[in-house]
């Protein structure tokens, strides 16, 4: 694993801002695992989502992240174009074994057959599937099947399992054309549970708040909090949403490890890491997931959250989803 660096003003924000905030059991249910063995077709130094990490580093990491908490996953496969699919599958379910309160969920592509997913499913237990718009041939405007195959939902509505999904099209959770699927595919595939990454990519509120009337009617939608470091998009999502839809991720390591922030304009969200020097105070970054859950304690401020509301984000929801999930699977 590549070193990750916890310093002592990431600590201060933990001890002034988290500690007392964070519960003591946490699902995170947006992590991606990965190893170069997998590379595939790769070449080149490793960059990107390419950072070697497994369930052993996750889980000391996230000791550092999360002191004193018991810690447990989704660990979604880490979606690269010309990897080696079914060897990264394969690695990704050894290495989740261990922890029967966590889960795994494989990763698919629009070349893979129906025979081929089910096959693995088969094998390997897998709790779901993760989908990537870098595998269509336009990623910015890829409508769902142009990476997610309708063969493919199929699959995962007739095993019973949830599919994480990254909403494409440069509104997300605003574009037509994904809520019109969504409302299809939710209807006709009952058994699957839909995982919204990152609050439905509600990294712009503008986007969520758009969207959000659509999305809360619809069945089997759930959503991870994922490094949304957007205040307003947290406020929609638990004053607009069913909060026991609403779970916590952090999408560790490469985002939710990141030092600085995602910041919203217009209609439009970057990744700024900061400045280093600034004159009127102290200009040091922090980790995104820390950012993501100030904005995440905020809003439970505002709203008044009970304690049992806050517990159920970081764990009592994915538990039940995880649950739903594996009773479907009897």
């Amino acid at each position: 694993m590549n070193t990750f660096e916890y310093r002592d003003f990431d600590r201060r924000i933990w001890e002034e801002e988290l500690e007392a905030f964070v519960p003591k059991v946490v699902y995170d249910m947006h992590v991606h695992l990965w190893s170069e063995a997998h590379r595939g077709q790769l070449s080149g130094p490793p960059t990107g989502l390419r950072l070697e990490i497994d369930y052993q580093d996750h889980l000391e990491w996230a000791g550092k992240l999360f002191p004193g908490r018991e810690i447990h996953f989704l660990a979604l496969a880490t979606p690269i174009p010309g990897m080696d699919e079914e060897g990264h599958n394969r690695w990704l379910a050894e290495q989740m074994a261990g922890d029967p309160h966590s889960a795994a969920s494989m990763v698919v592509t629009p070349d893979m057959t129906p025979e081929q997913a089910a096959a693995q499913v088969e094998e390997h237990g897998f709790f779901g599937m993760k989908p990537y718009r870098t595998f269509a041939p336009d990623m910015t405007n890829a409508r769902i099947a142009d990476f997610l195959p309708e063969v493919l939902v199929e699959v995962a509505d007739e095993k019973g399992m949830a599919i994480t999904l990254h909403l494409a099209g440069k509104e997300g959770p605003a574009d037509r054309e994904n809520l019109a699927d969504l409302r299809r595919l939710t209807q006709r595939y009952p058994r699957v549970q839909w995982i919204l990454a990152h609050g439905a990519r509600g990294f712009n509120s503008w986007f969520l708040e758009k969207g959000i009337e659509v999305l809360r009617e619809l069945p089997n939608i759930w959503y991870d909090s994922a490094a949304v470091n957007d205040l307003y998009s947290h406020y929609l999502l638990m004053t607009r949403e069913d909060r026991q839809r609403v779970m916590f991720g952090s999408d560790d390591v490469v985002a939710g490890c990141a030092r600085g922030k995602y910041i919203t304009y217009g209609r439009a969200w970057q990744f700024y890491a900061g400045q280093e020097e600034l004159e009127h105070c102290d200009p040091t970054p922090t980790l995104v997931v820390y950012e993501q859950l100030r904005q995440e304690r905020r809003v439970a401020q505002m709203l008044g959250l009970t304690r049992a509301e806050i517990e159920d984000h970081f764990a009592g929801n994915a538990q039940r989803l995880i649950a739903l999930v594996r009773s479907l699977r009897n």
